[in-house]
């Protein structure tokens, strides 16, 4: 899709949650309750070092993010691909809102080369015009802030990259999760604990709620609620083209593979 989308056009593809009877995305500090010591203990072991390496090393192959490159990580959580990125010889800079997981991240990058870590809301990233050479938005990065805050967010990485820098988001896409959905889930996380999660899924809104609980060996609960919103590639594509990007393909996966109802998304978007 190249060009401005007609104002009718992009608004279409908007959600006015003020109209509907539905819940909007989770406020900032119910997600900063999220993306704590819970988050960690819930995620921390999800995928092991080598499958977050090969995905992490992909993503920036897709990007076409030159060797040695400014590489800009956002959010980058406790470092699951920042690190192995920096360690393959990218200039990485890593942003996440989470002191927790900043801290985490920075314990976690023990070699050099390390990335650079910095707290920031990605709404708002500290960094001058045309900073970066290329941008990963990885493992479901996106829909925390609602329609135009996630725009906001993408208009924002738009302006650190520079000319003909791409961007690659890597997320779950709501044709899936409507083909998928299942209101209980559980994952083994070692040790004798367990999440377990249970959800709703509303797919006029692309709104998902969910509980996501951490069941410890001796049987200690910790939950954590929040709403999610899961977008269609159709709308992540149109949110692109408004926050300034000039092109944007979609794939199944960061190796290109096609994009279907069972795979995931993946974006790649020029500046």
């Amino acid at each position: 899709m190249n060009g401005p989308l007609h104002a009718e056009g992009a608004v279409s593809l908007f959600v006015d949650w003020s109209s509907m009877d539905v819940p909007a995305p989770s406020a900032s500090e119910a997600w900063d309750e999220f993306f704590s010591d819970f988050y960690l203990r819930a995620y921390a072991d999800a995928e092991g070092e080598q499958e977050a390496r090969e995905q992490a090393v992909a993503a920036a192959e897709l990007a076409e993010c030159p060797a040695g490159g400014e590489l800009l990580d956002v959010p980058c959580g406790f470092g699951r691909h920042a690190i192995p990125l920096a360690q393959a010889g990218y200039r990485v800079t890593g942003v996440d809102r989470s002191e927790v997981l900043l801290e985490e991240a920075a314990r976690r990058a023990r070699e050099e080369p390390r990335p650079k870590l910095v707290r920031a809301d990605y709404r708002e990233l500290p960094f001058a015009e045309e900073s970066f050479d290329a941008a990963l938005n990885l493992f479901t990065s996106l829909g925390y802030l609602g329609d135009e805050g996630d725009t906001q967010v993408l208009g924002e990485i738009h302006r650190v990259l520079r000319p003909g820098g791409r961007l690659v988001i890597e997320t779950l896409h709501r044709d899936w999760l409507a083909r998928h959905f299942a209101e209980r889930n559980w994952r083994s996380l070692g040790e004798g604990r367990v999440l377990l999660e249970q959800s709703t899924f509303d797919l006029q809104s692309g709104l998902s709620q969910a509980t996501q609980t951490v069941i410890d060996s001796g049987g200690v609960r910790e939950s954590r609620s929040f709403s999610v919103r899961v977008y269609t590639a159709t709308e992540l594509v149109a949110m692109l083209t408004r926050a300034g990007f000039a092109r944007a393909t979609c794939y199944g996966a960061l190796d290109r593979a096609p994009l279907s109802s069972d795979s995931r998304l993946a974006i790649v978007a020029k500046r």
